[in-house]
């Protein structure tokens, strides 16, 4: 019983290892792919800014603070099309901006205008019998 014991110890032991020793050249293959990159954490008044670019020709930048973030991706697609997005993340939320992004259909636009410029239903006063 105790022979089984300190066996599976052992294979958990290399399991482990073997794990790290995957993630770790996993890693390190990713950051080979990395050709520039530049990282500044948040200050003490929360600013921050990165950027990096890849071998692949990925590339992005972002900079905010605590209020926000303005940022800019860009990367090649899979058809071969150079694909440039930017985007602004704050009060008003999450707002990217590209020629590839599909537009708002107009019917969405006509019911979001809708909802707001009619009135709320009071779902009190509308459910009593």
């Amino acid at each position: 019983m105790m022979m089984w014991s300190l066996f599976g110890k052992l294979l958990l032991a290399f399991a482990v290892a073997s794990t790290t020793a995957i993630a770790t050249a996993n890693a390190a293959a990713l950051f080979d792919r990395t050709i520039y990159y530049h990282n500044t954490p948040p200050n003490a008044a929360g600013h921050y800014r990165y950027e990096f670019q890849t071998s692949n020709g990925i590339t992005t930048k972002a900079a905010g603070n605590e209020h926000g973030a303005v940022g800019v991706v860009q990367y090649v697609s899979l058809e071969g099309i150079p694909i440039t997005f930017t985007y602004v993340a704050d009060a008003n939320g999450y707002q990217p901006e590209g020629a590839h992004i599909p537009a708002v259909p107009l019917h969405v636009l006509r019911q979001l205008e809708y909802i707001r410029t009619h009135p709320a239903v009071d779902e009190r006063r509308s459910r009593r019998w």
